[in-house]
């Protein structure tokens, strides 16, 4: 089942706690928080790929060492306004 994310609407319209929900793929969203009943609206976001394209992933895919291999070459800012090469 995925994973949903709600925000509870305060009195004020304005943002309120959020909350998680399991739901099957043909159930409606939450109009209502299924505890306390106070108005809710479904949070939008983008889906999350953390197996193959996840932070860890791409920071080794990417490793000084490789890039190095590659023929690639490091730079970084001198504070003089030029790059120097750091490998």
């Amino acid at each position: 089942m995925p994973l949903r994310r709600f925000i509870v609407i305060k009195p004020d319209g304005s943002d309120g706690d959020l909350f998680e929900a399991d739901l099957p793929l043909d159930a409606p969203d939450f109009v209502r928080h299924p505890v306390t009943g106070e108005p809710c609206r479904r949070v939008i976001e983008a889906p999350t790929l953390t197996v193959k394209y996840g932070e860890g992933a791409m920071k080794q895919a990417v490793s000084e060492e490789k890039l190095a291999r590659a023929g690639f070459k490091k730079l970084e800012k001198n504070g003089e306004g030029g790059w120097t090469q750091t490998n």
